[in-house]
Order: C-alpha cells, then sequence, then structure tokens
C-alpha cells in the first residue's frame, strides 16, 4: 500500500501500511486542527472519491451528474447535498453496479463485509486492505484517548463463530489483538460467544476477572442488572467499552449502579467502521472527520445545526471498492457545538436508534442476545427484511419481506438455520409482509420480545 492522503502542509493522512505509528502521530495533531482545516481536508478527499466513482462505478455515474458533481471540480457543498442519500435498499437492489471496476492497486485485498442487519435490512458492502487499516488505526487512536493500561487483562463478549469462543471457556490470547491494530506488546485477552447466557456471562468475567470489557450496549445493559440484583462485582474492572449499537444514558446509568464505573462508545456500523469515538473528557462523541464524511440532515434535507436532531449519512473516504456516498446508516443524532476538549473534530452530543430492547427469555427463563444468524440469510432466500418476534417462552414469529414467494426447500433450509443458531428448540412461525412495521417512536426494532419470563 502506497497511497497516502497529505494534509496541506503535504504530510501523509493515511498509513502506508499496518501497523505504521507515523500515521498515529499524525492523527494526534490533525484532531487540533480547527473546523475549518478539517473541512478543507475532507473536501479534498470526497472530490478524489468522487472522480474514481465517476469512473469506475457504474450505479453512480447518473446520481452524480444530476447533482452537477462531475471529475476534475472542487467539491462544492451545495451540490453535493443535491445527491440523493444512499439507501440499504439501493445497496441491495445495486448488487455489483455499486462496485468499482478498477479497484487501485494500492489499496490491497478486497474484502467482503456482511452487515447483521440489526435495522432488518442486512447488506453485503466491499473494502479493501487499505479500507481496513485505517480501521485499525482508529481503533487505537480510541485506546489512547482513554485510560488503557496496555499491559493490563482485556475481555470482549461478542459476535464470533466457532466452538472455541463458547461457554465455558472461551479463547484466550497473549495479547490484545492483531500487531496492525496494536504494534507493540500488550496484556493478554480474552473473547466469549455472545451465545452465551447473561449467567454464563457474569460467570466468566468472574473467572477471567479483566480489567476492561467491551461489548454490545444492550447486552453490558442486561449483564448489568443481573450483576447487580445479585451483587455480582468484577474486583479488577475498570471500565467498559462499547460498540455496534447505540449506547443509551440508560445503560450508562445502570453500569455505574453494578459496578460503579464508566462506560466509553465507539459508535461504528458494520458496514462503514468507525464513525465516532468518545471524547476524552465528556460523554459525546467526536466524528472520525479525517477518515469519515458525516452529515445530520433534517426532513427536508437540509443540515441540522446544533442543538437539532436528524438523520446521519456517512461518507467513508478511504473505501475505493465500493464508494457509499452519503450513505443513510438508519441512525438519527444531535448535532453539538465546538467541544471544550478543543478539538476540531465534529462533535455529536446523541446518538439515538439501533440499540436492541429485549434479549431473548429461554424457557428456563435464561437471557440470551438474539443471535438468529441473519448475516447468512439472504444467501438461503431472496430476503429483503426480517423482523423476530419471540411471541412466547417457546414460540418465535420470522417475518420477512421477500423479493418473490420462498420455495419449500428454501424455507426448510431458513428454518434449520435459524434453529440452529438459537439456544434452545423454539417453535419457528414464517409470516411475511410488503413491508414491515416501525414502532411507536419511527424505529424499526430487528428483535421484539413479547413474551414474559
Amino acid at each position: 500500500m502506497t497511497r497516502s492522503p497529505v494534509g496541506p502542509d503535504g504530510a501523509a493522512l493515511a498509513p502506508a501500511g499496518p501497523g505504521v505509528l507515523a500515521y498515529q502521530k499524525r492523527l494526534q495533531d490533525s484532531q487540533w486542527w480547527p473546523a475549518e482545516q478539517l473541512l478543507e481536508h475532507q473536501l479534498r478527499e470526497l472530490a478524489r472519491l468522487v472522480a474514481h466513482a465517476w469512473r469506475t462505478v457504474p450505479f453512480h455515474g447518473a446520481r452524480l451528474a444530476a447533482a452537477g458533481l462531475e471529475p476534475g471540480r472542487l467539491i462544492d457543498l451545495e451540490r453535493w447535498q443535491r445527491l440523493a442519500p444512499l439507501t440499504r435498499r439501493d445497496i441491495q437492489q445495486a448488487g455489483g453496479d455499486l462496485e468499482s471496476t478498477a479497484v487501485p492497486a494500492e489499496h490491497g485485498k478486497i474484502l467482503t463485509t456482511r452487515s447483521s442487519g440489526s435495522t432488518g435490512t442486512p447488506v453485503t458492502v466491499r473494502g479493501t486492505i487499505f479500507d481496513a487499516v485505517v480501521g485499525k488505526a482508529l481503533m487505537l487512536r480510541h485506546c489512547l484517548w482513554h485510560p488503557y493500561d496496555f499491559a493490563a487483562k482485556f475481555a470482549s463478549i461478542r459476535r464470533v463463530h466457532g466452538g472455541t469462543y463458547d461457554y465455558p471457556h472461551g479463547l484466550h490470547l497473549d495479547r490484545w489483538g492483531d500487531s496492525a491494530t496494536f504494534p507493540f506488546a500488550t496484556g493478554p485477552s480474552s473473547i466469549l460467544s455472545i451465545g452465551a447466557s447473561i449467567a454464563q456471562q457474569a460467570e466468566w468475567l468472574l473467572r477471567e476477572d479483566p480489567d476492561y470489557l467491551m461489548t454490545f450496549p444492550s447486552n453490558v445493559r442486561f449483564l448489568a442488572a443481573h450483576c447487580r440484583e445479585r451483587g455480582i462485582v468484577f474486583p479488577h474492572l475498570e471500565h467498559v467499552t462499547t460498540f455496534g449499537e447505540v449506547l443509551s444514558a440508560e445503560t450508562r446509568e445502570e453500569c455505574r449502579r453494578a459496578w460503579d464505573l464508566f462506560v466509553i462508545d465507539v459508535y461504528s456500523a458494520q458496514e462503514v467502521g468507525i464513525v465516532a469515538l468518545q471524547c476524552p473528557t465528556h460523554e459525546h462523541y467526536h466524528v472520525q472527520a479525517e477518515t469519515m464524511f458525516v452529515e445530520v440532515v433534517d426532513e427536508r434535507g437540509e443540515p441540522c445545526r446544533p442543538g437539532q436532531t436528524g438523520r446521519v449519512l456517512v461518507t467513508p473516504l478511504n473505501n475505493y471498492a465500493m464508494p457509499v456516498l452519503r450513505y443513510e446508516i438508519g441512525d438519527w443524532a444531535e448535532l453539538g457545538g465546538p467541544c471544550p476538549c478543543g478539538r476540531g473534530l465534529t462533535v455529536l452530543k446523541r446518538i439515538l436508534g439501533r440499540e436492541r430492547n429485549a434479549l431473548l427469555v429461554a424457557p428456563t427463563g435464561e437471557r440470551y442476545w438474539p443471535a438468529f444468524g441473519t448475516r447468512k440469510l439472504p444467501e438461503l432466500a431472496p430476503i429483503v427484511q426480517h423482523q423476530f418476534v419471540q411471541k412466547s417462552l417457546q414460540r418465535i414469529e420470522a417475518r420477512l419481506v421477500t423479493a418473490r414467494p420462498l420455495t419449500r426447500r428454501e424455507e426448510r433450509a431458513l428454518r434449520a438455520y435459524i434453529l440452529a443458531n438459537l439456544p434452545y428448540r423454539f417453535e419457528l412461525d414464517f409470516t411475511y409482509f410488503d413491508e414491515l412495521p416501525r414502532n411507536d417512536a419511527g424505529k424499526f426494532e430487528d428483535f421484539v420480545c413479547e413474551a414474559t419470563g
């Protein structure tokens, strides 16, 4: 990998390769740039990305032309805002037309990411090694922003595949992660599959006795409540890091009540990577503006002002394999003003949406993360959108929107696959819809629990 975008002073603003700490030093500098300088960098990177998409991505040509965004021209925000937002349904329907026909060779191997469909509409996105390396650098930035002792023990409870991650042992490693993320020695780490019940997770953490825990917000909310009700504390746990969903104020408070510790959040999505990191001195977020162009727009598509809440649109600046321009990620956020910490990075005061409101309840009363193996569902049948509703302790309803009626063979394959991913042999019903409804707050929930237990 040789491509390295440059800042106004000519220094590289992207890593030359995995684990290159010179890029981390640049991030340490660029976080203090004034907002105007960051915007100048973003517009320059957008112009490069638009020119690439115009030439090599069939889906984007007519859309860019209609907005007046042509190669060789500086990006004008007024024209940029004419570009229609990209939806999850657009990505599903576009297929290969969203993929570049000429990915720069220096960006490395093409990687595939399949979202789990937290909005009920799973998508597949292509990226590159280069894009992934940038994401790893942002993860290290998160660790450098917050009080981590790299010699301590790190535990994570997340969605992983393979029996080596299962309860009761999980996987044990002699370092936190790969050398591309942590290009120096670290302490040990352990990983547990989120398929373990909440009670099993608590017991595993007592045995592992970590200094730090990373997991999903909704998972830690139920885990903290479980521990508070039973007086379970982890003697060395200093803080919890959450990712993958939106972190609510209620979840932060539950962790304070249970363990008297604070939560640090990473705002990310599988399709685009890290969008924003929690400020080192406040509970709001800083957009990772060097690598991501983020907009918050109102119902008319106009930019929100600080204090206003709107839809979040994201444009990753380094994905040349499958450029997603003004991607409507499915979240709402409140735009913030300048941060007292002095960083010029855009502030998101609050983020709303995508936190699960419930866990799966087994007939025994144990609670589990609702993992239905949704990433693979579109491979088994032409599923456009899905929602799972637990109707009772024994029965689950799979609500599906499909591109065409399913065959009996497809239904059998879906049933077998879904049931194989659940901790108990539930009864499973299929119902079909033209469109799945949102809740009273206007949000879509991919899992709803109506059972009591």
